[in-house]
C-alpha cells in the first residue's frame, strides 16, 4: 500500500507532457515574438532616424540653393557692374543723395529685381563709412550698431571671396520702436566689394531680408506632428524656429549647442527626443530638427500590440493543442496503467484496446498477450498440479502391488532354502532388491553407494544368466560413499558393458567398477573385458541425438550434463588389453544427511 502510495505521489504522464508541450510551442513563440519586436524595433528606428537626416538635409539643401541665388545675384557688383557713384567724393549732401539714388536704382532695378518681396532694406558703406541705404532713416555712419558691424566685419575678413550670413541679432541697423512693421528682419547677407581692376575695398554690402525669405521654404516642413524645425548661424544664434517651446528646452538647447561645428548625424537627448542636424556648406547654418521618440515609435507600439494580439492567439493555440496532444498521449497510457492495476490484484480477464498511436499499440498488444499467456500458463499450471496429484494417487495406489511382489518373492526365496537351493536364493534375494531399489528410483537423488548396491545387485542376478561366463568386481573408497547421484546413471553403462563385451565373447569377461575421489571430483571408471569398440563411432553417437544405438549410454551423458554442467559426464576409451574403458566424472558433493552427520 505504501509503494502505491508513494506512486501516486509522482508526476503524472499528462502533466509531463503537457508542461513539456507548453514549453517547446511557448518559449519559442515568445523568444521570436520578443526577437522580432526588438529587430523591428531597431530598423524602424533606423529607417525613421535616416528619413529624418534625410528630410533635414533634403530640407537644408533646398535653403542652399536660395541662399546661393543670392549670392549669384551679387558677382555683378564685383566683375561687371558700374559702381561710378562712388567715384567722387561723397563728403557733401547733394553727391551723398545722387550717389545713394544710383544705388537704389541699381540694386532695385538690376540686380534684386526679382527678389524685393523678400527684402527689407539694403546697405552699402563705403571704404570711407558713408552710408547708401534703402532705408531713407538710415543714412549716416553713427546710426550703426558698432559691435555688430565689427563681429560682421571680423567674419567677412575670414572668408573674403564669399557672402557671409547672420541671424538678425547682429543686424547693424534697427529701426526704433516707433517704426516697427508687420514684416521683421530675420537675416543679412554681408559680403565685401573690391575693385577688380584696382584690388582696393570699395565697402560692403549689406542685405537684410525679411521673415518671409526663409519661411517661405521652411514652414512647410512637417517634422513629424509635434517636432520642430530649428535654423542657427555659425554662433549658435536662431535664425528660424518652428516651435519656440521646444526649443526652450535646457536639454535640448545645450545638445543642440553641443553639436559638432560641421557636417550631420543623430543623437538622442534625454533618452526621449531625437535630434538630426545637418550644417550647410554655404551659410554654415546648422538645421536641426527635434522630435520625441515616442511619437517616432507610435506606429511601432501599434505593432508590438498586433504581435501581442498574435502571441495571445498563438499562445492559445499552443495550449489547445498541447491540451489535445498530451491528453491523446497520456490518455492510453494511463488507461494501460489503470488496467495494469487493476489486473494486479488478480483481475487477469481485462484486455485495452489498440489505439493508432504505433509504440502504444505495441504496448496495448504486448499487455493483452501478456494477459493471455498469464491466463494460459495459469490454466496449465491448474493443469499440471491436477495431473500431478492424480498421479500421486495412482502412486499411492501401485505401491500397494509390489507389497505382493515382494511376499511372493520371499516365499520363494523361503522355499529355496527349505529345498536348500542357495543359488535360486540367491537370486531371489538379488531381485528383490533390484526391484525394490527400481521401484524407488522415482526420487530425484540418491548416494553412490546405494547405487553400486543397486549395479551389484544388477550384475548377480546377470551372474545366474550368464552362468560361469560372468565375472566382476567393484571397489568403493568410504569417502564417496554419500556422494550425491541420481539413481540408475550406472545400470546403463553395465548393460552395454555387458551387451557389447562380455555377451560377444565366447569365454565371457570380466566387468571392473572403481569409483574414487580426485581432487574436487568424483571418478567412476567402468572397465569390461571382450571384444573391442569402435570409439569414434561411440563418440560420433553420443553427440548425436537423433540415433536410435546407444540410447542408454547417450541419455546417461544428458543426465549428467543436465544436473552438474558440461564439464562432466561420460568419457570412452579403448582398454588396456580389449574392451573397453569409461570413465564417469561427477561434482564431489555430499548428500544432505551425511553432512549433517559428519557435522554432528
Amino acid at each position: 500500500m505504501s509503494a502505491f502510495n508513494n506512486v501516486s505521489k509522482l508526476i503524472s504522464i499528462r502533466t509531463i507532457l503537457l508542461s513539456v508541450f507548453l514549453l517547446l510551442m511557448i518559449l519559442p513563440l515568445v523568444v521570436i515574438t520578443y526577437i522580432t519586436y526588438k529587430k523591428e524595433n531597431e530598423l524602424f528606428q533606423k529607417q525613421v532616424s535616416q528619413y529624418l537626416l534625410q528630410t533635414v538635409g533634403q530640407t537644408q539643401r533646398a535653403l542652399d540653393a536660395n541662399l546661393s541665388e543670392i549670392d549669384r545675384l551679387t558677382w555683378t557688383l564685383l566683375y561687371e557692374q558700374s559702381l561710378d557713384f562712388l567715384n567722387g567724393p561723397l563728403d557733401s549732401s547733394y553727391p551723398l543723395f545722387e550717389a545713394n539714388q544710383k544705388f537704389k536704382n541699381m540694386v532695385y532695378s538690376n540686380l534684386f529685381r526679382g527678389r524685393l518681396e523678400h527684402i527689407r532694406a539694403i546697405y552699402f558703406i563705403t571704404a570711407g563709412h558713408e552710408v547708401l541705404s534703402t532705408e531713407n532713416l538710415f543714412y549716416t555712419y553713427e546710426q550703426v550698431d558698432r559691435v555688430n558691424i565689427q563681429f560682421v566685419m571680423d567674419q567677412i575678413e575670414r572668408q573674403p571671396l564669399k557672402m557671409n550670413w547672420f541671424s538678425d541679432k547682429r543686424s547693424i541697423y534697427r529701426l526704433k520702436d516707433g517704426f516697427e512693421t508687420p514684416v521683421r528682419a530675420s537675416v543679412t547677407a554681408a559680403r565685401r566689394l573690391i575693385d577688380s581692376n584696382t584690388a582696393k575695398l570699395r565697402g560692403y554690402l549689406f542685405v537684410q531680408f525679411n521673415d518671409r525669405f526663409i519661411s517661405e521654404h521652411l514652414r512647410n516642413v512637417q517634422i513629424g506632428s509635434t517636432g520642430s524645425l530649428l535654423v542657427t548661424d555659425a554662433s549658435g544664434d536662431v535664425i528660424y524656429q518652428q516651435d519656440p517651446q521646444l526649443s526652450q528646452n535646457n536639454k535640448i538647447s545645450q545638445a543642440i549647442q553641443d553639436l559638432p561645428s560641421q557636417g550631420q548625424g543623430l543623437q538622442i537627448v534625454d533618452g526621449k527626443w531625437l535630434l538630426a542636424f545637418d550644417t550647410s556648406q554655404i551659410s554654415g547654418w546648422k538645421m536641426t530638427a527635434v522630435v520625441p521618440i515616442n511619437e517616432l515609435i507610435g506606429p511601432n507600439q501599434k505593432i508590438l500590440r498586433y504581435l501581442l494580439m498574435m502571441s495571445a492567439i498563438g499562445a492559445l493555440v499552443a495550449v489547445i493543442v498541447s491540451f489535445l496532444l498530451a491528453t491523446a498521449i497520456s490518455k492510453p497510457v494511463i488507461n494501460l496503467a489503470r488496467l495494469m492495476a487493476f489486473a494486479a490484484k488478480d483481475n487477469l480477464h481485462v484486455r485495452d484496446t489498440q489505439g493508432a498511436i504505433q509504440e502504444i499499440s505495441i504496448l496495448q498488444f504486448s499487455f493483452n498477450r501478456l494477459m493471455d499467456r498469464i491466463q494460459r500458463l495459469i490454466h496449465e499450471n491448474e493443469k499440471q498440479q491436477k495431473e500431478k496429484r492424480e498421479a500421486l494417487l495412482q502412486a499411492l495406489q501401485m505401491q500397494i502391488h509390489p507389497h505382493f511382489l515382494y511376499n511372493t518373492l520371499d516365499m520363494i526365496y523361503w522355499m529355496a532354502k527349505k529345498h536348500k537351493a542357495e543359488s535360486i536364493s540367491k537370486l531371489v534375494t538379488a531381485l528383490g532388491r533390484f526391484f525394490r531399489f527400481t521401484l524407488n528410483a522415482g526420487q530425484e537423488w540418491t548416494t553412490l553407494g546405494k547405487e553400486l548396491e543397486h549395479v551389484e545387485n544388477y550384475l548377480q542376478i546377470q551372474s545366474f544368466r550368464y552362468r560361469d561366463k560372468l565375472y566382476y568386481e567393484i571397489e568403493l573408497e568410504p569417502e564417496v560413499a554419500y556422494v550425491n547421484v541420481m539413481p540408475l546413471i550406472l545400470q546403463p553403462l553395465i548393460e552395454n558393458a555387458l551387451e557389447h563385451g562380455i555377451s560377444k565373447s565366447q569365454d565371457g569377461g570380466k566387468v571392473m567398477i572403481k569409483a574414487f575421489r580426485s581432487e574436487d571430483n568424483v571418478l567412476i571408471v567402468i572397465s569390461n573385458t571382450g571384444r573391442q569398440v569402435d570409439l569414434e563411432h561411440v563418440r560420433l553417437l553420443l553427440q548425436n541425438a537423433n540415433s536410435n544405438n546407444h540410447v542408454g549410454l547417450r541419455n546417461v551423458q544428458q543426465r549428467i550434463q543436465t544436473a552438474f554442467g558440461t564439464e562432466y559426464g561420460i568419457e570412452v576409451a579403448a582398454g588396456e588389453d580389449q574392451g573397453a574403458l569409461v570413465t564417469v566424472t561427477i561434482p564431489y558433493r555430499l548428500a544432505a544427511l551425511q553432512e549433517d552427520q559428519e557435522g554432528a
